[in-house]
C-alpha cells in the first residue's frame, strides 16, 4: 500500500509538473536583455537514498529538486540547487547476523555545479554534463527487533554533514522560455551516495 500510494504521489507531482510546463510554453520567448541566461528550475523523480553504515540500506523513494541557474554562453553555464532524496523506511534490516534493525533515513544537499554543453547543431536539443560540489545532510534513525542480540545497542540516531564531490548529466528540449529535461544526478560520499533520476522544468527570464 505505501508503494501505491508513492507511486500515485510520484505520477500526480509529474502530471503538475508537464501541465505546468505546457502553459509556460504558450508565453513569450525570454527576453533579449537577460546577459547571463538566468534561469529557475525544480522537478521530480525517482531517487536511491543510501547508508552504507547499515550492511548497504539502499531504499527507492519520490525525491525532488529546486535550482537557479545561468548561461552566459551556449557552451558554458552554472547552477545552485536544492535536492531533497526522500525519507523512505525499511524493516528488519539485517547488520550483522541475527541482527536486524528497522530504519528510516533522509539525505538532503545543496549543490553548485558547473556545466558544459555539447554544441549539438540543433538549437532545440541539448546534452549536458555537470559537476561540483555538494553540502550533503544525511539523518539516519533504526531500532532493533531482535532483543536477544542487539546488547546495549537497542536503537540510534546517526546525522552527518559533509561536503562531497556530485556529477550528472542529461538532456533538454527548448520551447521558448521553457526548457523540459531528463537528468541524472549522484553525491558521492562514504556515509552512503544517494542519486536522483529526474524529469524538470525551467524558465529562462
Amino acid at each position: 500500500m505505501h508503494d501505491l500510494l508513492r507511486n500515485a504521489a510520484w505520477r500526480n507531482a509529474l502530471s503538475g509538473l508537464l501541465v505546468g510546463a505546457a502553459t509556460i510554453v504558450v508565453s513569450a520567448p525570454a527576453r533579449a536583455d537577460n546577459l547571463l541566461g538566468l534561469y529557475i528550475g525544480g522537478g521530480v523523480g525517482e531517487s536511491h537514498v543510501r547508508n552504507d553504515s547499515l550492511s548497504g540500506f539502499i531504499e527507492n523513494h519520490t525525491g525532488w529538486k529546486a535550482l537557479i541557474g545561468i548561461r552566459p554562453i551556449p557552451i558554458v553555464g552554472a547552477e545552485l540547487e536544492y535536492t531533497d532524496f526522500g525519507h523512505p523506511g525499511a524493516t528488519g534490516v539485517t547488520v550483522a547476523p541475527g541482527l536486524a534493525y528497522n530504519v528510516d533515513a533522509s539525505q538532503k544537499a545543496t549543490s553548485l555545479f558547473g556545466l558544459a554543453y555539447l554544441p549539438l547543431p540543433l538549437p532545440v536539443l541539448d546534452i549536458y554534463g555537470k559537476v561540483g560540489f555538494s553540502r550533503l545532510k544525511s539523518d539516519v534513525n533504526a531500532s532493533c527487533v531482535t532483543p536477544v542480540t542487539c546488547g546495549a545497542n537497542p536503537a540510534y540516531h546517526q546525522q552527518s554533514t559533509d561536503t562531497r564531490f556530485a556529477y550528472g548529466v542529461g538532456a533538454q528540449a527548448k520551447f521558448f522560455a521553457v526548457a523540459l529535461r531528463a537528468e541524472y544526478e549522484r553525491i558521492q560520499s562514504s556515509a552512503g551516495s544517494p542519486d536522483l533520476y529526474a524529469l524538470i522544468a525551467t524558465w529562462t527570464f
